[in-house]
């Protein structure tokens, strides 16, 4: 069974050392300790930190705004399913309950994916979500970030 929460404060480092391994961030070029010092900054800022707990472990994270994006909606920084975890629902359970809380203030829902990533395009395409634009060499000179929209209500 996954169940969503809250990241608690002592489960940080672990999780960033978890996140450090993705295949992902590491094409980023994200180490752990940076990961940690962002998801610290990010709590000190208010920004929404959900992780999903299977069997007693966390097995992934969503980091979000839950408004501001283009004045229209809640921004899904990173949804991130840790290996074992990966292809057990974990990534759905994590996007409803991000859409759930923006919902509650915004109608729509914005997300960037690497023009590299096709699984994960394939999976928010799965989840309603529309190909709106892509965004050249935002944060790596050689991949563009792809915007994906959905109306949540």
């Amino acid at each position: 069974m996954v169940t969503v929460r809250p990241l608690a404060e002592e489960e940080t480092a672990a999780l960033a050392e978890g996140l450090a391994r993705l295949p992902l961030l590491a094409r980023y070029r994200r180490q752990a300790g940076g990961i940690e010092a962002d998801l610290r900054a990010a709590r000190a800022r208010g920004e929404g930190l959900l992780v999903a707990e299977a069997q007693g472990r966390v097995a992934g994270l969503a980091w979000y705004l839950c408004s501001g994006t283009l004045g229209m909606g809640g921004y899904l920084r990173l949804l991130a399913v840790l290996g074992e975890a990966q292809g057990a629902g974990v990534g759905a359970r994590l996007l409803a309950a991000w859409e759930a809380e923006v919902a509650k203030e915004s109608r729509h829902a914005f997300l960037l994916v690497s023009d590299f990533n096709e699984g994960a395009q394939r999976f928010y395409e799965r989840h309603g979500y529309v190909r709106c634009g892509a965004l050249p060499a935002l944060v790596l000179p050689e991949v563009a970030e792809l915007l994906y929209w959905r109306r949540l209500r």
